[in-house]
């Protein structure tokens, strides 16, 4: 949800400012941001993801917004406190993933629809170890002087993990998916996890002793597979469709079919906005921790750790606390993002049908949808190290006879024993 409010809107602006001011917002200023966001949410009328939790109203959540001064930080003056983040501050009203939401006047006069990822994208950066690697961090700073003092701009950083991701958040906040009920959010991440994909973290077992989590009977296993076959029938589609000449087994109905049961899997577990807020918080914290190692941010700098990506600074980061991020974390980076487009298309219903499913591989004219979906093909694989661009093989059992009469051919000499020496019997 952060990366969508600082680079989608009418008006992206600076990068590196909408994010450096967003890591220096108050903690009630960014519950404000994800409450406008959650209200002004793109499918909030839809009837597979509408959700009946109402966010705060607007004329709560834009004083908060449109406050230049809040608690003692006052980025328009010297003072009361003489700080700022480099560059120029963003307002958080001003930020474009928020921008023209709301005027201040009329609720209705809302313009702008907000977005966040799939809970995939949250799945696929998770497993890069990056949630562990911050709360070791944050908890190193909190109890020991074994890293260097961070700036006071990192300290607001690291203010708001603390009370906005590893602490209890507000009570009446649609994000706020923990209570009496289930205390433990990474065991009920994990469960959500598994509920909508039917796989685990690659690190579950190191984190599933101190936050033991269930799995859900009724959970969508057959997730990997059918989007495994879909991606393997569409890489058959773009090779087809480049090509100039020869046969052309692309199969539209197929590709459709595999689409149609993803859509279905998804939409049984969404049913009444079911799991809509614990995907919007999930999505939420992991895209906080994601922007934080984007760039050379402050955090990253103050703890050393800069570099030329994203999987150098997060390993770097790991290192100053004795961990290591996930091997794949590269692929994991790169694959998140254009992955959580791709399940959102299919859950929109785009490729239910043959027309539909041609999208994914259309090469003329060259389409979004098309070079998507090859870019998710090719970082899966680098990923997972499964190749979805050779066709699954299926290895079935020998018939004990055949249903056709074998031609009539003269009698072969049997071979002598001395021909048969280092064969091997192994069949292939």
């Amino acid at each position: 949800m952060f990366r969508q409010l600082v680079t989608v809107g009418p008006n992206p602006g600076n990068l590196l400012n909408n994010i450096n001011s967003l890591f220096t917002y108050h903690p009630l200023q960014i519950s404000a941001i994800t409450e406008t966001v959650w209200l002004n949410r793109y499918n909030a009328a839809s009837s597979q993801t509408s959700s009946p939790f109402f966010p705060w109203s607007p004329q709560v959540a834009y004083p908060i917004l449109n406050a230049p001064f809040f608690s003692g930080y006052d980025w328009t003056g010297p003072t009361p406190v003489p700080l700022g983040p480099p560059g120029g501050f963003v307002l958080p009203i001003n930020q474009p993933g928020i921008q023209q939401t709301w005027d201040g006047t009329s609720p209705t006069n809302s313009a702008h629809a907000t977005n966040w990822d799939h809970l995939i994208y949250a799945y696929i950066i998770e497993n890069t170890r990056i949630f562990d690697i911050f709360a070791k961090v944050l908890e190193t700073y909190m109890l020991t002087e074994q890293l260097e003092t961070p700036s006071r701009e990192s300290q607001l950083f690291w203010r708001n993990l603390e009370y906005l991701i590893f602490g209890d958040a507000i009570p009446s906040m649609v994000w706020t998916t923990t209570s009496r009920s289930r205390r433990d959010e990474i065991a009920d991440r994990l469960t959500s996890y598994y509920w909508m994909f039917g796989i685990d973290l690659s690190h579950a077992p190191d984190i599933a002793a101190q936050h033991p989590y269930q799995k859900p009977a009724a959970a969508n296993r057959d997730f990997i597979p059918t989007f495994e076959a879909l991606a393997r029938e569409v890489w058959r589609g773009i090779v087809n469709a480049r090509n100039t000449s020869g046969a052309n087994d692309t199969d539209a109905t197929v590709i459709s079919t595999l689409a149609r049961r993803l859509y279905d899997m998804m939409a049984t577990r969404r049913i009444n906005g079911n799991l809509s807020r614990e995907e919007f918080r999930a999505v939420s914290i992991i895209s906080f921790l994601h922007l934080a190692v984007q760039y050379d941010s402050p955090a990253v700098v103050d703890l050393k750790a800069t570099a030329s990506s994203p999987e150098m600074r997060l390993q770097k980061i790991a290192e100053r606390v004795h961990m290591t991020c996930h091997a794949k974390s590269k692929p994991f980076f790169d694959l998140a993002a254009p992955f959580s487009t791709l399940l959102q298309s299919v859950e929109s219903g785009a490729f239910n049908t043959p027309a539909g499913a041609q999208l994914l591989y259309t090469q003329t004219p060259p389409n979004a949808v098309s070079r998507n979906a090859e870019e998710v093909i090719d970082q899966y694989s680098l990923a997972t190290g499964r190749d979805l661009k050779s066709q699954a093989i299926h290895v079935t059992g020998q018939p004990a006879a055949s249903s056709l009469q074998a031609p009539r051919r003269a009698p072969i000499a049997a071979p002598s024993p001395r021909r048969l020496e280092g064969r091997s019997s192994t069949a292939h």
